[in-house]
């Protein structure tokens, strides 16, 4: 697949993105106000924003009950900075209140989609090593959602990324067709949708599905909800190009940033508490595969 440079409207990062080399950079501030000051476009937002009453003193702290109000004022910012191919992927979890889920997780994608945004897919994290516990009515939480939305109904996708090994059931089930295996078969309901074998005759990967398997992280690196390097990574080679931008507005231990260099992607981390920005770019700085990122820090 052919892929296209994120739009860039300053000098400077164009000659940054000839050249070869990215740039990190982590901005010390409310991203409703920072994201406005950037003079670039983005090709993917990707963050987990603060569970709702989980972390005091960041942000607003809000109730659940509040929580999908205070995520639509955010909504304008992202909208802005993304081109119009840009993804937005949002990682978010819910929680329990006076004895059963609340439901404001559905409540701030819903009102996403009231204020223009497409709904494409939603993912699940499946945490491969859920945290033990016990709770009378409830087992243990192994997944989080990830809702992928989008300023177009056909974003920037490279499938091609992503996919997975097709498996060894080939060899077995694609030896010998015979009958309507080797034909068209198409549904039993009449619904339109069918199947031909004969095609995966000789292909070697599939695309994954939308269920993404991965262990929590053991180390919280000075922050208490750090998700897995390969989250951000799987939406970053599926939803961006090469020397493309990603934004992290809740940018928290850097994770993001360090995925994003990884694959050679230029990004920017914001977050309103200075203590987890030095911790990330100490963090980042230390684990990423740097060869050449140029590293800059704003507002710390």
């Amino acid at each position: 697949m052919k892929t296209r440079r994120a739009k860039i409207k300053s000098s400077g990062a164009i000659q940054e993105a000839l050249s070869g080399n990215i740039y990190c950079k982590i901005i010390c501030g409310d991203s409703r106000e920072e994201l406005p000051k950037i003079n670039e476009s983005a090709d993917l937002i990707i963050t987990s924003p603060p569970y709702a009453d989980a972390r005091k003193k960041h942000y607003d702290s809000m109730h659940p009950d509040e929580f999908a109000e205070w995520m639509f004022t955010f909504s304008d910012p992202f909208f802005n900075i993304l081109n119009p191919k840009g993804s937005f992927v949002l990682n978010i979890k819910d929680r329990i209140v006076a004895g059963q889920r609340h439901r404001y997780v559905w409540e701030t994608v819903i009102g996403f989609q009231k204020r223009n945004w497409y709904a494409i897919d939603d993912y699940i994290w499946y945490k491969t090593n859920p945290m033990p516990g016990y709770w009378p009515t409830r087992l243990r939480d192994g997944w989080e959602y990830c809702f992928h939305l989008a300023k177009d109904k056909k974003p920037y996708e490279d499938q091609e990324a992503v996919k997975v090994p097709i498996g060894g059931w080939t060899e077995v089930r694609l030896a010998n067709l015979k009958g309507k295996s080797a034909q068209r078969h198409d549904s039993e309901n009449k619904s339109g949708f069918g199947r031909d074998l004969r095609n995966w005759v000789g292909k070697t990967k599939v695309l994954p599905s939308n269920v993404i398997d991965l262990p929590l992280v053991g180390k919280n690196y000075g922050h208490p909800a750090v998700f897995p390097t390969g989250l951000p990574a799987f939406f970053i080679r599926l939803l961006t190009p090469d020397n493309g931008l990603v934004i992290d507005p809740f940018g928290g231990s850097g994770t993001t940033g360090i995925a994003a260099i990884n694959l050679h992607r230029n990004s920017i981390i914001i977050d309103n508490n200075e203590e987890y920005c030095k911790a990330a770019y100490d963090r980042i700085s230390k684990e990423a595969n740097l060869n050449g990122t140029r590293m800059i820090k704003e507002g710390f």
